[in-house]
């Protein structure tokens, strides 16, 4: 069957209240006429007609009792027209679900219906009073994925609205006009939206359930989340409490018209005292209840959306009784409409105008890993991040620039700590870029949340301190291999060379990037904290990715520890005699421990977090990003090479091609020139040893 036409159901005329029309792949069309002798109909359903393009406008008007139409799964690309449709009484539902349906026109929509649902279409645009003179409960726009451009006046026109979905699209930009009457607001899986109205600007909002939690977290503090329009909040709530501070007619003109403001660009009047209760700029009245105009004579224009004691905003806790819009109790209501205030409650309103208007129940709420602070919480913190930042750039450029430039031949020790130095430079640069980040947003992060999470910032941030941790654990490991090997066996020919070195190092950076490209590509995340670690689990590849960083880190660590007991076990009594020994094993000591200090702290509390039973939220744990996490990138340098006779060597003949320091220069000549002082002491993979130990080795050499 391609077409139904007219009279198709007219044997049924009297009786018929319920039509589905399902599972007819070849029908294309409806003849205009073909429900216009069906008084009775309740329910109309079309579903799995996938070659039905276009509905006839005016096709359902007729059916003066139609409560549910579902138009779903169907090839339809626009809305038919709607004449009267849900005038006689409030329709259950109008459904176009899952069609194809791309764009909203100016005045396409016009019904009166508990639920209109849009969703899974292919919407792309909603222009401007779309849903002009419809009076909608629950407008749901869920799925439309292209749907980019919402018109600032997309509501505009739409009363009544209470539930808004706009879950998984892609806009930018929530308008706030016709939804000042909004209790309930979907935007989960919209990505793309950046920054969220004020709580100001949605007066009736009650529960919220939102993408990002940062976004809870504006609704939370208004006036760090837009100053402008708090300040505007703010000096609505001064005006009506001057005028109710005023005299006995000033009073009950505000107790009468309490949800007056002076509008936003308009001047700053005060109501005149005599004649009409109103007061105009440039001959328009500009009474209103925050943009609901004002009816002189009548109240709230019961025409305007949010004209009720529901849209005002919490003022006053007074019920407002008034006759609904339902015409039976059976049938599903809107708001109630606005009932004036009698008098004898009049004044106890001005005289008890507070604002107390509950929380909005927001979901995501912050939680352990994203709450509403800085990302440094304290001042505390953000100070000493700048000195563990110093320190480390200080040391690891020092290093770098000192080894780089040294006129010698390359050894692997030397090789190996360019690469070090690098790497801990690399996580010098992740905290700066936090701190930056920090200042630039210090009070109102979460209005910097989306472009720093969601944008390139967090991702480089965090791409570089993995990079740099594992690259910086790789080549310790490495380091301390080599040294153990140079001593432990000091007589084989086929030591460590640079060539071999090289090749290893090359697998270092190759697997130190790929560590930190995987979570770009959805392996755990960077954007789940505002510190951009990839603390996300909420796959059983991401747990697998945490768990895999922390057992290498692990594993590292036990291999330095085995690695340099066995170098201090292996020194004979000669080198480990009483005014030596203790020197060697506070340097080893303080090795290991640099290593055991920077991660069993984050292995720790990690475990415990993978394991669901988290000891530690992120407020606390910005405490180890900043004194246990970057250990190793301050202290490497120092500890492996600025401590060592060799790098001051290297830094005094470095500084004397330059004229400073020419007299220590000559020094350090004469002293490597005597009989005994092999210049190439200090190039023995043990730098940290005593220099007595390293004259041993020699000899045993």
């Amino acid at each position: 069957m391609e077409e139904i036409n007219a009279n198709a159901f007219v044997p049924y005329s009297d009786t018929l209240q319920e039509l589905y029309i399902t599972q007819m792949s070849s029908l294309k069309s409806l003849n205009k006429d073909v429900f216009r002798h069906l008084p009775h109909i309740q329910t109309v359903t079309i579903s799995q007609v996938p070659n039905m393009r276009v509905l006839p406008n005016h096709l359902f008007s007729p059916a003066n009792h139609l409560k549910v139409l579902r138009v779903i799964h169907t090839g339809l690309e626009n809305i038919p027209a709607f004449k009267a449709l849900g005038n006689n009484f409030i329709m259950h539902m109008v459904d176009f679900e899952s069609n194809k349906i791309k764009c909203l026109k100016k005045n396409s929509v016009r019904v009166r219906t508990e639920q209109f649902l849009l969703a899974y279409n292919k919407i792309s645009r909603v222009e401007e009073w779309a849903f002009n003179g419809s009076e909608i409960g629950k407008l749901s726009f869920r799925g439309n994925r292209e749907l980019t451009d919402l018109s600032p006046d997309a509501f505009r026109g739409l009363t009544s609205l209470r539930d808004l979905d706009l879950s998984e699209t892609s806009i930018t930009y929530l308008p706030t006009v016709g939804l000042e009457g909004l209790e309930m607001l979907r935007l989960t899986d919209t990505y793309t939206l950046k920054i969220i109205p004020s709580i100001h600007d949605l007066k009736s909002l009650q529960k919220a359930e939102l993408t990002y939690s940062f976004h809870c977290c504006a609704f939370k503090y208004p006036a760090r989340h837009d100053p402008a329009r708090h300040a505007m909040h703010e000096k609505y709530l001064a005006t009506v409490k001057e005028m109710c501070e005023g005299n006995d007619r000033t009073k009950r003109f505000a107790s009468e018209n309490f949800g007056a403001i002076i509008m936003e660009g308009q001047p700053n009047f005060l109501p005149p005292l005599s004649g009409e209760h109103t007061f105009h700029h440039n001959t328009q009245p500009i009474m209103v209840q925050e943009g609901v105009p004002f009816n002189t004579q009548t109240g709230y224009d019961q025409n305007e959306p949010g004209a009720d004691m529901g849209s005002l905003g919490g003022w006053a806790d007074i019920e407002a009784p008034g006759p609904t819009r339902s015409h039976s109790d059976t049938d599903e209501v809107f708001h109630q409409t606005s009932a004036k205030i009698p008098h004898s409650q009049q004044q106890a309103i001005c005289g008890n105008l507070t604002y107390k208007r509950p929380p909005v129940q927001c979901y995501p709420e912050p939680d352990a890993l994203n709450p509403c602070e800085d990302i440094m919480g304290s001042d505390w913190l953000r100070t000493s991040v700048w000195l563990v930042i110093g320190t480390a750039f200080l040391g690891n450029t020092a290093v770098l620039v000192v080894l780089i430039s040294a006129r010698i031949e390359t050894s692997v020790p030397r090789f190996l700590m360019c690469h070090l130095a690098f790497a801990d430079l690399c996580m010098a640069l992740y905290l700066l870029l936090l701190a930056v980040t920090d200042l630039r947003s210090t009070g109102v992060y979460f209005n910097y949340a989306f472009d720093w999470q969601r944008g390139s910032g967090c991702q480089v941030a965090g791409f570089m301190t993995v990079f740099a941790s594992q690259l910086s654990i790789f080549t310790l490991s490495l380091l301390t291999i080599e040294r153990w090997f140079a001593i432990r066996h000091a007589l084989y020919t086929n030591r460590v060379d640079l060539t071999l070195a090289g090749k290893v190092m090359l697998v270092g950076w190759a697997y130190a990037l790929l560590l930190a490209a995987l979570p770009l590509f959805g392996v755990s995340s960077y954007s789940s904290t505002s510190i951009c670690l990839p603390m996300d689990t909420h796959d059983t590849l991401s747990v697998a990715y945490i768990l895999y960083l922390l057992a290498f880190t692990g594993v590292a660590f036990v291999l330095i520890c085995c690695c340099y007991t066995q170098i201090y076990l292996s020194l004979g009594y000669e080198t480990r005699h009483p005014t030596g020994e203790g020197t060697v094993a506070r340097k080893m000591t303080l090795l290991v421990g640099t290593n055991f200090a920077c991660w069993a702290p984050i292995a720790f509390f990690s475990l415990t977090a993978v394991a669901g039973y988290p000891l530690i939220d992120v407020t606390r744990s910005k405490i180890l990003l900043v004194f246990f996490y970057p250990i190793n990138s301050c202290a490497n340098p120092y500890l492996y090479a600025i401590m060592t006779a060799q790098y001051r060597k290297d830094l005094i003949q470095l500084l004397a091609r330059y004229g400073l320091c020419t007299k220590c220069a000559q020094e350090y000549k004469m002293v490597y020139s005597q009989p005994g002082k092999s210049s190439t002491l200090s190039h023995l993979p043990t730098p940290l040893l005593h220099q007595d130990s390293i004259q041993t080795a020699e000899v045993a050499v």
